[in-house]
């Protein structure tokens, strides 16, 4: 890996601070929602493409919207960027925080570095595999919490009229098994920033039945290399056409998997 950190987190800082004083209250229908969000990640994508194929041209971009369609393997050979101007965007629509950017770089199907930065907090994440997982350029570490019953934790809750039924039942289902075994539940926008927090120590464990690798991959870094266990919900590792999620202190992992498969 060779690309300059600092400047790679400056780019992401900049453009994803331009967008966030951008952002306004969005009315109108699912249509108008829609059309907002894709315009502002078309200018977000647009303006960090510009700048980091300057610096790093031989760098390819993925596709990460792609609708419809489950990453289950690396879309290029060599090296590309994922990026996702907007992780939590009703968040952003609404004017509420807890929304984030999040750019990973991708080597030969292995994520090497990842960004994620919450421009409300001006909170910069950054991992390197291998290395460490950062806030502010400070090591961070996984939570060292070892029994559920005093676990904070948060989970994704899909969209129903975007995601539909099955995925929204499901994760209702897996709140209520969860809900009466740890100390607190709190469910956020951006599942990037999710799993930054399980790096930080913030949370003791993030879940979520519903999602892509495009959606986990920055995070999932970041929650590695803090020392956190990143698995799917079923215990296997995390790996390209994954299907869901569970990033959690290493000494709760084991449990909070069967807790979420019961009654499955």
């Amino acid at each position: 890996m060779h690309v300059d950190l600092d400047a790679c987190s400056a780019y992401l800082r900049g453009v994803t601070d331009q967008l966030a004083a951008r952002s306004r209250t969005c009315g109108g229908d699912v249509a108008a929602i829609i059309d907002r969000v894709r315009e502002a990640n078309a200018w977000a994508h647009n303006a960090l493409k510009a700048a980091l194929s300057e610096q790093y041209p031989h760098i390819r971009w993925a596709d990460s919207e792609r609708e419809g369609e489950r990453h289950r393997s690396p879309e290029h050979g060599g090296s590309y960027w994922v990026y996702d101007p907007i992780d939590g965007a009703y968040h952003f629509l609404q004017g509420l925080p807890l929304w984030s950017a999040s750019l990973a770089l991708v080597e030969q199907g292995c994520i090497v570095a990842s960004f994620v930065y919450d421009p409300s907090l001006k909170e910069m994440f950054t991992g390197v595999h291998g290395r460490g997982a950062f806030l502010n350029g400070e090591k961070t570490a996984v939570s060292a919490r070892t029994v559920l019953d005093a676990a904070v934790v948060s989970a994704t809750l899909p969209s129903f009229a975007f995601d539909g039924p099955v995925a929204t039942e499901a994760t209702i289902k897996s709140i209520a098994r969860v809900v009466p075994s740890v100390f607190s539940l709190r469910l956020m926008a951006s599942s990037s920033l999710q799993l930054a927090y399980v790096a930080a120590g913030r949370l003791d464990a993030y879940w979520s039945l519903e999602g892509d690798m495009y959606d986990w991959l920055a995070g999932a870094l970041l929650a590695r290399e803090a020392g956190a266990a990143v698995t799917d919900t079923n215990a296997v590792e995390l790996d390209w056409g994954a299907a869901s999620i569970l990033a959690s202190a290493p000494a709760l992992s084991e449990a909070f998997s069967l807790l979420l498969k019961e009654g499955t």
